[in-house]
């Protein structure tokens, strides 16, 4: 005869949450979402909650010829190579094979410095040619802002329009064995966080590019 074990405590738990789990710190206020609307626990399934599209979108000027250097164009640089737009609920957000587009989520997301989050572009759009967020998926423990998504197409002959509020992607979330020395929030050197809107590129000081040593 099988042994019936008991649940154990949500916060015993050392690695990815399951639902009744992370509805818990939701409850808590341990992972805070906000806001939560009022039939939140639906967008639970049995590791992550779903999180929606927010107003606010970035979008690559159209028509401009532009040149990034991967070690030197500043922040600054390609906030002027964006414009800014924001959506009313129910507005339509075009996105053609000529978009590049980042929004970020319509809630706010706060991790404790014990729980780091993983975000993933949802199924059902990727089906139809819709790549979201295809860059790094860990939300660091200690992070707190609105996360910024990556969208874009691979399809030539499709536009696709999307509108505020739609389930856009999927958080799961791992709990440490024990908090984080410094939090997210706490680096002296972040680069993002803190923001309701889409965030830029700091491609400059993210130090993708290593100085290459002189050859004499």
């Amino acid at each position: 005869m099988t042994e019936q074990r008991s649940k154990p405590s949500p916060y015993e738990i050392v690695g990815t949450l399951p639902d009744w789990a992370i509805k818990q710190h939701i409850k808590d206020g341990i992972i805070g979402i906000d806001p939560l609307g009022e039939n939140w626990e639906q967008s639970v399934d049995q590791v992550t909650i779903d999180l929606n599209m927010g107003c606010h979108v970035r979008r690559f000027r159209r028509g401009e010829n532009r040149r990034i250097d991967l070690k030197f164009t500043p922040r600054e640089e390609i906030e002027k190579m964006m414009e800014d737009e924001e959506y009313k609920p129910g507005q339509a957000i075009l996105l053609t094979k000529d978009d590049f587009i980042t929004v970020a989520t319509g809630e706010r997301l706060t991790l404790p410095a014990n729980i780091q989050g993983h975000l993933y572009g949802k199924s059902s759009l990727a089906r139809v040619g819709v790549v979201v967020h295809v860059s790094a998926e860990r939300f660091d423990p200690g992070w707190d802002g609105n996360p910024t998504l990556e969208i874009g197409t691979f399809l030539d002959s499709t536009d696709f329009i999307f509108y505020p509020g739609i389930k856009i992607c999927a958080f799961s979330f791992e709990r440490l064995a024990w908090e984080v020395d410094v939090p997210y929030m706490a680096k002296p050197n972040r680069s993002f966080g803190g923001t309701d809107k889409p965030e830029v590129s700091n491609i400059s000081r993210s130090g993708l590019v290593i100085p290459q040593p002189r050859l004499f």
